[in-house]
């Protein structure tokens, strides 16, 4: 029995449960992410150069956070490549 046999005499598609997986631990890793970014709400000061900024710890954290998702988007090496 091939794979797509198995596949249609299942009903379940692997690649839409390998992607639903996916979804959930990012959905956790996110849930978890902006719970820490929203838990500290305490003025950071932040130095680079001769520039000097001040807000609250959460803005710092997100700016990361978001600084990270655009960057990971740009540089997709690590996704699989499409045949």
């Amino acid at each position: 029995m091939s794979k797509t046999e198995r596949t249609a005499a299942d009903g379940v598609d692997p690649n839409a449960t390998r992607n639903g997986a996916k979804a959930i631990v990012a959905i956790i890793i996110a849930i978890a992410a902006l719970s820490f970014v929203f838990s500290n709400v305490a003025p950071a000061t932040l130095r680079f150069l001769f520039l000097e900024f001040t807000m609250p710890a959460w803005g710092w954290f997100l700016a990361v956070l978001a600084a990270g998702v655009v960057i990971g988007s740009l540089f997709p090496w690590f996704r699989p490549r499409k045949k």
